[in-house]
């Protein structure tokens, strides 16, 4: 059992905001997806942000504002946004008194596996 918080991580200036990657985690092994917590400081917002992994964005503090090329979505903490690989998205943090904390993990998306069905398969 492991104790991971963006409270203890080690974060650095990346896109606009606090980024904390779990690679500074090395004890957890090899793990399906890649993570990283993320910090957007009061008011703020994070740079244009385009890459071809699949994102499950995960509000874990504060309140987000996710803005994407025709929409814009708000979420509370404990809300999760998935974005889709390519999808272009800014997340802001409208708040002027509270950091938004969100945990992101991403995975490069599989030929063959249909978004929602985890992978699976089922024997007939």
């Amino acid at each position: 059992m492991h104790k991971l918080g963006v409270d203890t991580a080690a974060l650095s200036a990346e896109y606009n905001i606090e980024i904390g990657r779990w690679k500074q985690y090395g004890d957890l092994g090899k793990l399906p997806f890649d993570a990283m917590w993320c910090v957007v400081p009061p008011g703020s917002s994070s740079a244009r942000d385009s890459h071809p992994e699949v994102e499950l964005s995960v509000v874990v503090g504060g309140e987000a504002e996710y803005e994407g090329t025709s929409e814009r979505i708000s979420a509370a903490a404990g809300t999760a946004i998935l974005l889709n690989s390519n999808e272009p998205h800014i997340i802001h943090n409208r708040s002027p008194e509270q950091p938004l904390q969100i945990l992101s993990i991403y995975w490069m998306p599989e030929s063959g596996i249909t978004p929602g069905d985890g992978g699976a398969t089922t024997d007939a």
